[in-house]
């Protein structure tokens, strides 16, 4: 029997454990700050910049409020993504960016898809993760858009690719980049086994954010860890633009 107000031993254990695993999750990775982090439930988009700000909002869903891309973008100059919002203000090196995802596409669809850009510099010069519910040269890749139609640059073969995205429920992602050696992983439910792997440095910096080729789905609670671009000097000339290239012709009747 207990003695009154004794604890156990393996209680306090516990307890203490319990503390240290919350410190960590905010801690985040060693050496990478938290530089932000959103459940949306303050029905607040401050800090993001969408491309197409009338198909982005917040609404409730399943219980929690979330920020949802309602409507596809339009095909610009290179072939890419077609919507995206971007986390303000953090011009990030190495980075760790972690959510929640959905897709609103029908599941019976192998090309539906929901995105990750990084490194965003312009609208023709960024990375993304592209999680689909099929894999191919395009469909399930990191991709890289360099001022031309996005390549596929990871490591795994073509069709080779764990793809996850197959149903309409609620999907864990993460994404981190080492800028020192290029090494970029995503991950989806499965946080400890990437299911895509890169090595790439074209692109050394830059915003991060989500978004989707052609379709339509919501994310939520969004958190970025990651160490800043050092301030630009001063007079120089910004780098990162927000501007959205013009449709090129036919852009739109070409597969995803």
């Amino acid at each position: 029997m207990l003695k009154e107000g004794r604890i156990p031993a393996a209680a306090i254990v516990g307890l203490v454990l319990g503390a240290l695993f919350v410190r960590a999750s905010i801690q985040g990775p060693p050496g990478l700050p938290l530089l932000a982090r959103y459940d949306f439930e303050n029905r607040k988009t401050d800090g993001w910049l969408p491309k197409d700000p009338g198909h982005w909002r917040v609404v409730k869903k399943d219980g929690s409020m979330v920020y949802e891309l309602t409507a596809p973008g339009e095909q610009g100059t290179v072939r890419a993504p077609t919507s995206w919002s971007l986390l303000s203000g953090h011009d990030v090196t190495s980075f760790v960016f972690t959510g929640r995802l959905q897709c609103y596409a029908e599941p019976a669809n192998p090309m539906r898809d929901m995105c990750v850009i990084f490194h965003y510099q312009d609208p023709s010069h960024f990375y993304y993760v592209h999680f689909a519910a099929s894999s191919d040269g395009l469909h399930n890749v990191i991709a890289l858009v360099n001022g031309s139609d996005r390549v596929k640059i990871n490591t795994e073969p073509e069709g080779k690719s764990v793809f996850r995205l197959t149903d309409m429920k609620w999907h864990d992602f993460k994404v981190t980049c080492d800028d020192a050696t290029g090494e970029i992983k995503a991950y989806l439910d499965e946080m400890n086994v990437p299911i895509l792997t890169a090595r790439d440095t074209t692109l050394r910096r830059g915003l991060a954010g989500v978004g989707s080729f052609d379709d339509i789905g919501c994310f939520d609670d969004i958190k970025l860890w990651g160490k800043k671009q050092r301030p630009p000097a001063r007079n120089a000339t910004p780098t990162i633009s927000y501007r959205t290239p013009r449709p090129g012709p036919g852009d739109r009747a070409r597969p995803g």
